[in-house]
């Protein structure tokens, strides 16, 4: 446990499969959470004010990704590790308010490439879920070839799978991709892969 004051608290845990546990909370004042897991996990955010607590709300975090929440009042966060086969490591850092608001983040990766024979692949490098901290990317694809995106919901549902993208007549693609969401790429036609480059930002 890690505490810089008496009010605001963070935990790190290890959740069993399918199991939940408190990780922060705050009794009042400004706070900001960094919640990493190794696993396929949710945050519950649950808020309360001189009239009772408000609805929940929750984020998904990545298999190795992270979140950022910010905000006042009373707060508890809870995470419930979504894999259930595997204990989830979730730390958790009271990293202090930021009063201009949650800064930028972006991660950039270049030369990547599609698996051959138009079989799909992990888009970007952290297995097909996002950078930690972001939930968009823009997506470039060398020599204006057609490819093709789906993206599958953390209870295993594909949730969406594009046509071939006309990226001829569009320099770039953006998508949006929440924490927990796994996306893949592939060509449009069978042959040797094709090369892309794809920019991970916080929207």
């Amino acid at each position: 446990m890690t505490e810089n004051n008496p009010s605001i608290q963070s935990f790190d845990r290890v959740l069993s499969p399918n199991a939940r546990a408190l990780v922060a909370r705050a009794d009042g004042g400004k706070w900001r959470f960094l919640v990493t897991s190794d696993r396929l996990s949710i945050a519950v955010i649950t808020q309360k004010g001189t009239l009772g607590a408000f609805p929940t709300k929750q984020r998904y975090i990545s298999p190795n990704g992270s979140i950022e929440l910010q905000g006042r009042g009373s707060v508890e966060i809870h995470v419930t590790n979504l894999d259930a086969g595997n204990s989830a490591q979730v730390r958790t850092w009271d990293a202090g308010y930021l009063c201009g608001g949650l800064e930028p983040v972006q991660f950039t990766e270049n030369g990547l490439t599609t698996p051959a024979a138009a079989a799909f692949g992990p888009l970007g490098s952290f297995g097909g879920y996002p950078a930690p901290f972001c939930n968009h990317c823009r997506l470039y694809i060398d020599g204006a070839a057609q490819s093709r995106i789906r993206a599958t919901a953390p209870n295993g549902l594909t949730v969406f799978q594009s046509g071939a993208q006309p990226v001829d007549e569009r320099l770039y693609i953006d998508l949006d991709t929440p924490q927990g969401y796994k996306f893949e790429i592939r060509e449009s036609a069978s042959g040797a892969g094709i090369n892309y480059g794809v920019i991970w930002y916080r929207g």
